[in-house]
């Protein structure tokens, strides 16, 4: 049977297309009161988030996309993986090939093909989401256990803008320069910068927004016992 619980969790995507208005403060709040109920580790709730809006968000895509363009190393807090396994890899192949795909021929059907925006640039951009949560904790914190209670608590935050309309895409590539994010966040020195979510209201209109999506068989991943 549905549930809106289970209806959330199915209907929740990625969203990579925003429009250009802005989320209210009293918005961002209400999301945030509601996902602080997500469950950690024995209820430490060592998760901090930084709400990024205006001119430091502004500051923050740009240098990102220097960055970027410049071919300059990452320097995350937390190591990222560069090497996938190739059931990973080919998951993640599959769905960017679907995209590109989708997309394509959504551009054939309209006949006027839109000036592309470069990846590079739409992802230092953040797609035009006019918020970025970064999630942070402290240092002192082994990772295995931070990152986890940061990664519960991102998808509670993208499930409750879902309910609002918003639209999330939960990024490691705003993090990817952590002396970037402490020129805008100050005193954070004594954080690990782990994830970052972008938010705003989808662009429906947009094909990356629409695109058919797919999610691996049980049986490839999980196993009963007993």
């Amino acid at each position: 049977m549905s549930s809106p619980a289970n209806t959330a969790l199915v209907d929740r995507r990625t969203i990579r297309q925003y429009l250009p208005k802005p989320v209210p403060d009293n918005v961002v709040r209400d999301l945030l009161t509601e996902a602080r109920w997500a469950p950690s580790a024995t209820n430490t709730q060592s998760t901090y988030v930084y709400v990024v809006t205006g001119e430091p968000l502004k500051q923050l895509k740009a240098e990102n996309l220097n960055n970027s363009k410049a071919c300059i190393s990452a320097e995350p807090d937390i190591e990222m993986n560069r090497d996938w396994p190739p059931l990973l890899q080919s998951r993640m192949s599959s769905a960017i090939q679907a995209r590109e795909t989708f997309i394509k021929a959504e551009e054939t059907k309209k006949g006027a093909k839109a000036a592309a925006v470069h990846p590079t640039v739409a992802v230092a951009n953040l797609f035009g989401a006019p918020v970025l949560l970064i999630l942070a904790f402290d240092k002192t914190i082994v990772p295995a256990y931070g990152g986890f209670d940061a990664g519960v608590l991102a998808q509670s935050i993208a499930l409750a803008a879902h309910a609002r309309g918003l639209g999330t895409s939960i990024t490691g590539s705003a993090i990817r320069y952590a002396y970037l994010l402490r020129r805008v966040i100050p005193e954070t020195e004594d954080k690990n910068f782990v994830i970052a979510i972008a938010l705003g209201y989808p662009d429906w209109e947009a094909a990356s927004n629409r695109f058919p999506r797919q999610r691996a068989p049980l049986d490839e991943w999980v196993s009963f016992v007993g």
